[in-house]
């Protein structure tokens, strides 16, 4: 049960997860209001670069939001990460439990012989 009840909460976080990054790529698209959205990067009518451009001389809504989908990115692999090792905690704390009524029983047993 518990099991299945993780598996639904990493889905759900998944899911949650992949509209988000598709909401912010869909907004990245749209750039500035009113401009649409160009085939492959470039806008229309102008021609292809054959030389380094910085990124600080580039239109607005030519530059990629790398800042935020960087932190979603690793923020996103943190909240996993802690939900892994806080199941792998949980079941740590069953086993230890269940070894020491074991270690009690057996001790019980080896008692009454």
């Amino acid at each position: 049960m518990h099991r299945v009840t993780m598996m639904k909460l990493t889905t759900w976080m998944i899911a949650l997860w992949l509209v988000g990054m598709s909401g912010a790529s869909l907004v990245a698209q749209a750039g500035a209001p009113g401009a649409t959205p160009a085939a492959a990067g470039q806008a229309v009518g102008q021609e292809p670069q054959d030389q380094f451009v910085p990124v600080k001389s580039l239109p607005q809504q030519d530059q990629l939001p790398a800042s935020t989908l960087l932190i979603t990115a690793y923020g996103f692999v943190w909240a996993v990460l802690l939900v892994y090792l806080w199941t792998i905690w949980r079941r740590l704390v069953k086993v230890e439990r269940e070894m020491q009524e074991l270690s009690a029983k057996i001790g019980e047993k080896s008692a009454r012989r």
